[in-house]
């Protein structure tokens, strides 16, 4: 049997192996506490905090910087607006403000200021004969827009019936008188292509805000029966069409 006799390494060549292996093991080291490995393990537990996303108090700062900035914004367009002399469209801004933010300072004051100056435009002064009861339409009105009428006058009624026990009549508005308002008082309906609405009181004045568009029409509350004479004083302003300008 043949033996293979390996020589025994040398000392020098001892030492070289033992120095590389050394070497080799620092080397090892400095990679595992290198700034890169570090910067690798910092990121990952940032990735596993951003798997929770970020909390509620983020969230809400996050929420009231976004509204903060929409309502400057909102603020600034109105701005414009007014000063392009488009009240409504400024006035309608506003409402989106107030509806983020109602208690927003002066915010309430400057809508009622607009509103106002709305409501004061379009005067017209008219005259309603009340012996034509429903008579001709007053004017055009718009849906989503406030008008302001006032009344003022009195007239002589004559009326002469046999009434029952019950009460005279309310159902009809187009022949009784309607309940919406006293005996004798004045009161007005909007008719929408020829549709009347539902009639309401108008008494000495009121601001109202049709639910529809359409023409208003006035009469005094009493049966078409009556024998009504004299003249009712109209002041109207606001969102209000002139039925002759319409045509």
């Amino acid at each position: 049997m043949t033996t293979l006799n390996i020589p025994h390494a040398s000392i020098p060549m001892r030492r070289r192996l033992i120095m590389m292996m050394t070497t080799a093991g620092v080397t090892i080291a400095v990679l595992l506490t290198s700034p890169v490995v570090s910067a690798q393990g910092s990121r990952s537990k940032d990735k596993e905090k951003d798997k929770d996303g970020p909390n509620s108090q983020q969230l809400e700062i996050r929420m009231t910087k976004a509204e903060e900035s929409l309502l400057k914004e909102y603020m600034e367009v109105a701005k414009e607006y007014l000063k392009k002399g488009e009240k409504e469209e400024a006035l309608t801004v506003l409402k989106r403000v107030e509806h983020i933010n109602p208690k927003m300072e002066g915010l309430k004051q400057e809508m009622d200021r607009i509103s106002e100056e709305l409501m004061q435009e379009n005067d017209a002064k008219l005259e309603l004969d009340v012996s034509k009861g429903w008579g001709n339409p007053i004017c055009e009105v718009t849906e989503g827009k406030a008008f302001r009428l006032a009344a003022t006058g009195e007239y002589k009624i004559i009326y002469s019936t046999t009434i029952p026990l019950t009460g005279l009549p309310t159902k009809d508005p187009a022949v009784d008188h309607v309940s919406v308002g006293p005996f004798g008082a004045l009161i007005g309906v909007i008719v929408t292509d020829g549709n009347p609405g539902e009639p309401f009181a108008v008494s000495g004045g009121l601001e109202h805000t049709p639910k529809k568009s359409g023409q208003l029409y006035l009469r005094v509350n009493v049966p078409a029966a009556a024998k009504c004479t004299g003249d009712i004083k109209l002041q109207l302003s606001g969102a209000i069409t002139s039925v002759a300008k319409k045509r």
